[in-house]
């Protein structure tokens, strides 16, 4: 019995021993992009999909946003999510750049029952609005002189609660992310906590934030880039296409 022990072990060894490992970084938790500590998420999903015909395991590891490139620098990761042609030139990244392959897209909302019209940025100064952490500062100059000149201007670090702000008619605006909208929008009402039965109006005034991966192994940004190219992918993909 103990030999039998033994030449099991030495067949399964080989095996466990050539498996290799990716380690990936991510931002903190941005749901439905990135949740659950980064195990699940549309970015998440993602990386495993392109990544799938290698024989990688895949450690995705968390870090605060602008640590993730630290760790890149110092050769802590394999390659780090998240990234676009801007973030790699100003930081002097070395790499291989998968290129656009999704994107993020703010929009203004209003409930439609309030009939606001706002055909630019500047035209959100009359109006109260909910924004995210951070947006006076990273949605560039427009917007900060908005936000700046807006009393009524406020930025909160929950997003679920732009979304029951707005519901609860507390706001004329919310400003975020469209997938993160629909996320907690579903997740509300599931709750019961709005009403599902209230339309909303969307104003897409800000663009589209396009971002990918950088790969240390160009083999492996080539891989990823071939599997998001196929009809499969890019249908499942297609909601928040670059």
């Amino acid at each position: 019995m103990l030999s039998l022990f033994f030449f099991t072990w030495i067949l399964a060894f080989p095996a466990c021993a050539q498996t290799k490992k990716l380690k990936i970084a991510i931002g903190d938790d941005l749901a439905p992009w990135i949740h659950n500590d980064g195990q699940s998420g549309i970015l998440i999903d993602m990386v495993k999909d392109c990544l799938k015909p290698t024989n990688y395991k895949l450690e995705f590891i968390s870090f605060p946003y602008a640590r993730r490139l630290t760790a890149y620098k110092m050769n802590e990761v394999d390659a780090v999510i998240d990234i676009n042609s801007i973030v790699i030139a100003s930081e002097s990244l070395n790499g291989f750049f998968t290129g656009n392959i999704y994107a993020y897209e703010n929009f203004a909302f209003s409930l439609s029952e309030n009939n606001f019209l706002v055909k630019s940025i500047p035209d959100l100064e009359r109006y109260s609005l909910l924004s995210w952490q951070g947006a006076i500062d990273r949605l560039g100059s427009e917007y900060e002189k908005m936000a700046k000149a807006n009393p009524k201007y406020l930025e909160t670090s929950r997003q679920n609660n732009q979304v029951r702000m707005l519901f609860k008619k507390r706001v004329d605006f919310i400003q975020l992310d469209y997938q993160i909208y629909n996320y907690y929008k579903a997740e509300l009402i599931q709750e019961n906590e709005i009403d599902a039965k209230l339309d909303v109006s969307s104003f897409a005034l800000f663009g589209k934030s396009s971002n990918g991966l950088l790969f240390k192994n160009e083999t492996l940004k080539d891989i990823c880039k071939s599997q998001l190219e196929k009809p499969m992918m890019k249908r499942k993909y297609k909601d928040v296409s670059p």
